[in-house]
């Protein structure tokens, strides 16, 4: 029931295509019985004989469209109306392949895009709790699969009109052995049906995580792949990805045979079904001549039949492996993506200053929390510092900051407004981010700076690296603004993709710059250019500072302490070291 909603789900998005789809293949599947009782007037006339009586009521209906013209010649007749059943036929089909591609295709277009929309709407929650491997393969390749059903599921409705209206043809000829041919046929179709929802979709379930969980293995491989190189760890990668590529191809395997087995069955079944036809013809016409044109039609629409049925089960079975990622894209697709319950939300701003009272939180999934009871004013124009030991709670306050997770307890105020109540889009333009590993497109220089912000001019840019202490290093490269700066940017040392990240922020004007651990892993002369671009953008921008180096943050008006997710000391710089806590101990431990 889960897949065929699945199906339905995604058909329903184009109902009057679809449906006019149907119209289609049902005259298309008339038009195909009709062709082939055309065989029966060019036979019988070829023969020289007259069995207009002998065929059932379509085979006479047929035969007297060529006596409607007696002036002409009988056998031309005959021809022409073959050939303009054919002829319509053909054209019938061809619209019904064209429809089937034009709506897949245009079906495909629109899930991959409300995807990848969903996905820049979900929380920064949900990618932490689902690899990359299993995102790309929902983005990439699930969307094939589907568009794989698309193209199945109308193509076994085709078949299945066709089945019937060759069904009813034959009936007219000789019901007694067309009933016979369908009993056995429905037989033949329930046990295929049946290892179709046993194997098949199995196997197909089983593909989809095999697949996805390559996926994620080579992902996981190319982002890690200087790591990767330098701890000659390669092998690790090597032999989890042989392991699942053993696993698909057994698969692969399982699912071709099962797949060629209905082309075998069938293939036996018309043969036996033919000399049973040719026995019954001969016992019941006292000339087997004068049966010759029924027998040619018969066989002819019983071979038709036959193709259609192995078709249409091969269809049926190759779409039992494709159901599970359709039923995973219908999944990702009506996911609930969690809405803030402010639908009036305001615009941000941030004139006077960012409030944090008794705020507290908990990391989805864990007991114990992050932030605890924290208290804590950032006024406009300051800089403030954050230190403390790894996993002290420093990172998660700026997390909330970005609005990536909203508060367990407590409220967090700007300008005396709920963060809450406030655009998340219309905060983060206010925020420049700079973080310690920098995301880089495999693109310009100029491209990394801009990051997607198509309106600013090429002087803003260039401000921007001044501002940075980029500009002369980027003057000085090969190409200047327009050279690569190649996957993650590795044609660029840390400092200058920290400089680059530094323009990239100040080029969207922003009120608030964050720099979480932008100088940790960097010489000390990168570490020089970075804090004097800092020390620049103090004089009007508020900074938060989150920093490992105590030498970073010597000149903030404010420095917080914290200590398993609470903050244990708060001061300036000669404060703190007169209090002898804490920060006077950590300043100790860095010099030494």
């Amino acid at each position: 029931m889960l897949e065929q909603n699945s199906i339905w789900f995604f058909l329903s998005r184009r109902k009057a295509l679809y449906g006019s789809l149907a119209v289609v293949l049902v005259v298309a599947a008339l038009l195909e019985a009709l062709s082939v009782g055309a065989l029966f007037p060019l036979v019988t006339t070829v023969l020289g004989g007259d069995a207009a009586v002998r065929g059932g009521s379509v085979l006479s209906f047929l035969e007297s469209m060529v006596t409607l013209f007696p002036g002409r010649d009988r056998l031309v007749t005959a021809v022409v109306l073959m050939v303009g059943f054919i002829t319509a036929k053909s054209l019938a089909v061809l619209m019904r392949d064209y429809l089937i591609a034009y709506g897949g295709a245009k079906v495909v277009h629109e899930t991959k895009q409300e995807l990848f929309a969903r996905l820049t709407q979900l929380p920064y929650s949900y990618f932490i709790a689902h690899s990359h491997g299993d995102l790309s393969y929902r983005l990439t390749t699930a969307p094939q699969s589907l568009g794989l059903m698309l193209l199945l599921f109308p193509s076994i409705l085709a078949q299945g009109f066709i089945v019937f209206a060759i069904c009813l043809l034959l009936m007219t000829i000789s019901w007694p052995l067309t009933l016979g041919i369908i009993g056995a046929g429905g037989l033949l179709y329930g046990l295929l049906r049946q290892a179709s929802k046993r194997v098949s979709h199995v196997v197909g379930k089983r593909r989809t995580a095999a697949l996805s969980r390559e996926l994620g293995i080579v992902v996981e491989f190319m982002a890690g792949i200087k790591e990767i190189f330098a701890a000659n760890a390669a092998d690790r990668w090597m032999s989890h990805y042989c392991e699942q590529g053993r696993e698909l191809r057994v698969l692969h395997v399982q699912d071709s045979v099962w797949q060629s087995v209905p082309g075998v069955l069938i293939e036996w079944v018309f043969f036996v079904l033919v000399g049973v036809m040719a026995v019954l013809a001969q016992q019941s016409s006292g000339s087997p001549a004068a049966s010759i044109p029924m027998m040619a039609v018969y066989a002819f629409a019983l071979y038709r039949l036959i193709r259609s049925v192995s078709l249409l089960s091969a269809y049926k079975l190759r779409l039992g492996s494709q159901v599970a990622d359709v039923g995973l894209l219908h999944r990702t697709l009506e996911e609930p993506i969690a809405v803030s319950p402010n639908h009036r939300a305001e615009e941000a701003s941030f004139t006077k200053s960012v409030i944090f009272d008794h705020v507290s939180f908990v990391y989805p999934g864990r007991q114990e929390p992050a932030l605890r009871d924290i208290n804590l004013t950032i006024e406009q124009g300051q800089v403030v510092a954050l230190v403390g030991r790894s996993g002290s709670g420093k990172t998660t306050l700026v997390n909330l900051l970005l609005r990536l997770y909203d508060q367990s307890d407590g409220a967090i105020c700007v300008d005396g407004r709920q963060l809450a109540a406030c655009s998340r889009s219309s905060w983060l333009r206010l925020i420049g981010y700079v973080s310690q590993e920098v995301f880089m497109l495999n693109g310009t220089v100029r491209e990394n700076i801009r990051f997607g912000l198509v309106d600013c001019t090429e002087g803003a840019i260039e401000e921007a690296a001044r501002a940075a202490y980029a500009h002369e290093f980027i003057a000085a490269l090969p190409h200047g603004y327009e050279t690569i700066v190649g996957d993650r940017g590795m044609m660029l040392s840390g400092g200058q993709r920290q400089r680059l990240a530094i323009a990239r922020a100040l080029l969207r004007k922003p009120q608030l710059l964050i720099f979480d651990e932008a100088t940790s892993a960097l010489d000390p002369t990168s570490e020089a250019f970075i804090q004097q671009a800092i020390r620049d953008l103090a004089r009007d921008h508020t900074i938060i500072l989150v920093a490992h180096r105590l030498s970073t943050v010597r000149f903030a008006n404010k420095i917080v302490v914290f200590e398993d997710g609470r903050i244990v000391e708060m001061g300036t710089h000669p404060e703190l070291l007169a209090m002898k806590g804490q920060y006077s101990t950590m300043m100790s431990s860095s010099v030494e």
